[in-house]
């Protein structure tokens, strides 16, 4: 069984729409579970996540008080019961068809884990400049902290080894942005086998973006998460 977990956060009507479609793809690849995580949302998100669960039984929620995309991550991975975990944003920026040629590349490499990568060659992404200008920094700062064999630890589209996936979470404290770098951290040093894959981003244009806090965040959870790796 593969589960398909999805973390939500004010996602709105469209929601319904996205778990069918997401559906509809797993259709094609087998046992599946899609455990769609609500990250306390303040919208119709919860109504539109339980109306789904009712429509289709694949669909299992999951329902949390606001803690972030990583805990909600964290939390849909351990209700999981697939020997296969596939993270995946709810918005649909990366469209769920890519999930079947993420299973396939696992298949054909033996993989523990397949990272989708917006920076690899054959990647296409529709993305604005500042949002690839953030990516590069971040990819250069991982590069000199961490030396991954990964160059985007932030794509939301990854296919895990449920048996490797948990054991790395048992090392994850990160509720937040950086809970993929700390996670992916883990595997590395679990000697997990990672191949990157890459993808279709379908940028959607969203209100708000990343200021002066979030950024500070961002890097003091990176520092945080590098610190604690030269404790081990």
């Amino acid at each position: 069984m593969i589960s398909v977990v999805m973390p939500i956060y004010n996602e709105g009507t469209s929601i319904f729409v996205n778990l069918e479609k997401t559906r509809e793809v797993m259709r094609l690849a087998g046992d599946f579970e899609i455990i769609p995580v609500n990250d306390g949302s303040t919208d119709l998100s919860p109504l539109e996540i339980d109306r789904a669960a009712t429509t289709f039984h694949e669909i299992h929620p999951l329902h949390l008080s606001h803690s972030g995309k990583g805990e909600a991550l964290r939390q849909g991975a351990l209700k999981a019961r697939g020997d296969w975990v596939i993270f995946m944003d709810s918005d649909l920026d990366l469209p769920p068809e890519q999930i079947l040629f993420f299973i396939a590349i696992q298949k054909a490499r033996n993989a523990d884990a397949v990272i989708g990568s917006k920076m690899h060659t054959d990647s296409t992404v529709d993305y604005p400049f500042h949002r690839r200008l953030y990516s590069w920094g971040y990819y250069i700062l991982i590069k000199i902290l961490f030396n991954l064999p990964l160059r985007d630890t932030q794509t939301g589209l990854k296919l895990f080894r449920k048996t490797l996936l948990l054991q790395a979470l048992q090392q994850t404290t990160l509720k937040g942005f950086a809970f993929d770098l700390e996670l992916l951290a883990q595997l590395s040093r679990l000697k997990a086998r990672m191949v990157e894959a890459p993808v279709v981003v379908d940028f959607k244009l969203k209100f708000g973006g990343i200021g002066g806090k979030e950024i500070f965040r961002i890097l003091n959870d990176t520092y945080r998460t590098w610190r604690k790796l030269q404790r081990i």
